[in-house]
């Protein structure tokens, strides 16, 4: 990295501040999406939670459906 900026600025220095440019918006992306991982780290114990209470709930009503079913069958 450090040889390539030494090159770009022997050719120019244009060259150089689009070479140091380009690395700042890649190290700025990198942070962004470590920060953002992070976040989702944070909520995803949250989000399984709710998930598993959403599942719970439909599992509930499938078994109250099918009971209802084989009552209407029996009868």
């Amino acid at each position: 990295m450090i040889d390539l900026l030494a090159k770009a600025n022997v050719v120019g220095t244009s060259l150089g501040l689009i070479v140091m440019i380009a690395y700042v918006f890649i190290f700025t992306l990198i942070i962004i999406c470590l920060i953002r991982l992070a976040k989702f780290l944070m909520c995803a114990q949250s989000e399984q939670k709710l998930i598993r209470m959403e599942i719970g709930k439909l599992s509930e009503e499938v078994h109250l459906i099918s009971e209802e079913i084989k009552g209407k069958h029996s009868s």
